[in-house]
């Protein structure tokens, strides 16, 4: 047995062994390696791509695959996977409009299949402003469906002010001087290994049913 595998049916026996207590039912959020998972993820400039990859090498199985949601057919991937996990860096304007897209003209069928959801950003969630302004984002970026995924986290960004474009570099100059109150820098804020950490849970989580 491998560590993936130790993982895995460490996770579950626990989980199982908690909900028997409790009397409930409890299952996988992932139930086998034979499924699909397709990682969907929406992007600016990069930051939401990696953060993708890194859960994915957390999750450390050949039945993920990492897809942009900029280079995929709608109709064929929601019928081709049986799980999906989606992520979206959070702009001014919100999460990824064609992942928001997604989810409003597939929700019927994607919303049953999604066993998670992350998003990228700079707020860091330190303070109660912080968090209400990530609660805030994730509650937009699930506004098309009727039922929220069972798992939720979200990551830090990175900006690096001479790789955006005119338009975004003007709006973020302004946001930061007339909301934030804050110097207009570049940062990185991202930490591969809490992503890869949140592809391993996805691997141990159990859920109630």
């Amino acid at each position: 047995m491998d560590r993936r595998d130790f993982l895995l049916r460490t996770g579950i026996m626990l989980a199982s062994a908690s909900a028997y207590s409790f009397g409930e039912s409890m299952k996988p959020l992932i139930e086998g390696k034979s499924e699909k998972i397709a990682l969907v993820y929406g992007t600016r400039y990069g930051a939401a791509e990696d953060t993708a990859q890194w859960i994915a090498k957390g999750m450390d199985t050949d039945n993920v695959d990492v897809l942009n949601i900029e280079n995929i057919n709608f109709d064929e991937t929601v019928q081709k996977y049986d799980k999906f996990i989606i992520g979206s860096g959070i702009w001014i304007d919100g999460a990824h409009k064609q992942l928001m897209k997604l989810l409003s003209e597939h929700t019927a069928v994607m919303e049953s299949k999604i066993i998670a959801s992350f998003i990228v950003c700079g707020t860091t969630g330190e303070d109660e402003a912080g968090k209400g302004r990530i609660e805030g984002y994730f509650k937009r970026f699930h506004k098309p469906l009727t039922v929220k995924p069972k798992m939720q986290r979200h990551f830090g960004g990175r900006m690096i002010i001479e790789k955006l474009s005119e338009k975004d570099r003007k709006l973020l100059d302004n946001f930061y001087k007339n909301v934030l109150k804050k110097e207009f820098v570049s940062w990185d804020r991202t930490k591969p290994e809490m992503a890869e950490k949140f592809g391993v849970e996805l691997l141990t989580k159990s859920v109630s049913v």
